[in-house]
């Protein structure tokens, strides 16, 4: 998973993002300090699969105070079903009325336990998955390869399937979207987060990798690359 962390406090950042750098499940995670810095990540917000955000946020913005609220106004607005989860040092019920009228996913009282946090956001990654992809148990299937999301691995036909870190997750990638083209600018996207600039990156070396990894269990096939630009995970 990709999660975004919106947070003024940075040692409490620097806490969440190194527990969930340790997440067998996390891909990428990437930390803002303020709504401003918040803003630099809106191109991309499809890009991630969770959000944690502080309600009060410094600013340098010259206009109206904007909170975490904002981000959770905004995020939705956009029609993103992703989880969004609030943490704050607000405890009043008005705070999390407000919250919860703007379907936040779950709201957490500072001082908390960072493994309170991470079995919560676990578990709202898990929902997520099940929520837009057929799931049980945990697992994603297709055709005879098998994902465990909670664990992070792959089965074809019984067999373990040994991948690299980034390997894994591209593959889940493509699982997750069976059947389905990808441009190589979803890919680039939910692999590094760019939004382009002077060094555009290109997914083509990560999926030869990948299908390299994969032609010893026989389904180096299953990727395919359309007309240069777009690929599918396809078993024919």
């Amino acid at each position: 998973m990709n999660i975004l962390i919106v947070e003024d406090n940075i040692y409490l950042a620097s806490q969440i993002s190194e527990l969930f750098q340790k997440n067998i499940i996390t891909n990428r995670v990437r930390v803002v300090h303020s709504y401003d810095q918040y803003l630099s990540e809106v191109p991309s917000l499809e890009a991630y699969d969770i959000v944690i955000t502080d309600i009060m946020l410094s600013t340098n913005l010259s206009s109206d105070e904007k909170t975490g609220i904002d981000i959770l106004r905004y995020i939705r607005s956009l029609d993103l079903d992703i989880p969004i989860v609030i943490i704050s040092s607000l405890s009043e019920c008005e705070s999390l009325e407000n919250a919860f009228r703007f379907w936040a996913s779950d709201y957490i009282i500072k001082p908390f336990r960072l493994r309170e946090l991470e079995i919560r956001i676990n578990k709202w990654f898990l929902d997520y998955v099940s929520s837009c992809h057929y799931r049980k148990n945990s697992k994603i299937w297709y055709s005879g390869l098998e994902y465990n999301v909670s664990t992070r691995e792959f089965l074809y036909e019984g067999q373990y399937v040994e991948l690299s870190k980034s390997e894994k997750y591209l593959l889940w990638l493509f699982l997750t979207y069976p059947e389905t083209l990808l441009s190589s600018c979803f890919l680039v996207q939910k692999i590094w987060g760019d939004r382009g600039g002077d060094y555009v990156r290109n997914p083509r070396v990560n999926i030869l990798r990948l299908k390299q990894s994969l032609e010893k269990y026989g389904m180096s096939k299953w990727i395919q690359t359309i007309r240069g630009e777009w690929y599918i995970l396809r078993k024919n």
